[in-house]
């Protein structure tokens, strides 16, 4: 009985390790596919916005007489090409948020261009998380309450 009762605690020890060692490694796999998803997805938001930047650059005045715009227009040209040579080396996602912050500070000094020549702003991205005022919560519940509002016509504006 005794021999019995050692078989039995030794084959419940031995499950219970079986089942932890396969959980650890699901969890290992699912930490690293996690991770990889991230940083592809900052690699491509990266590109994106560096893309967005490129093609404002290349249709924004050549020449600005305003000292404030012409300033702002050199700070994107700069932000620009730090960001283009930035994505050729970037291999982890911090580089490439840093690079999307660079590309998004160059579309704001375009659309202050855009302003001080009396035009319309162009493509502004998505508000800084570090925008005095305004968090991801209070911007999250006003889109939510715009849909609400705008539900009776079927449209959903965001």
């Amino acid at each position: 009985m005794q021999n019995a009762i050692e078989v039995a605690i030794a084959s419940f020890g031995a499950v219970v390790a079986i089942v932890l060692v396969f959980a650890a490694v699901l969890g290992l796999r699912s930490t690293i596919e996690t991770r990889r998803r991230r940083k592809a997805r900052a690699k491509a938001d990266a590109e994106a916005w560096t893309r967005l930047l490129a093609s404002q650059l290349l249709i924004a005045p050549g020449h600005v007489t305003d000292d404030e715009a012409a300033a702002a227009l050199d700070r994107a040209r700069k932000l620009h090409r730090n960001a283009d040579q930035s994505l050729k080396t970037a291999k982890k996602t911090k580089q490439y948020r840093r690079i999307r912050t660079y590309a998004l500070a160059g579309l704001h000094n375009l659309n202050v261009v855009r302003r001080r020549l009396g035009k319309a702003p162009g493509p502004q991205g998505p508000m800084p998380f570090n925008a005095a005022g305004a968090t991801g919560y209070e911007r999250a519940d006003e889109q939510a309450e715009a849909r609400r509002d705008d539900a009776a016509t079927g449209l959903y504006f965001y």
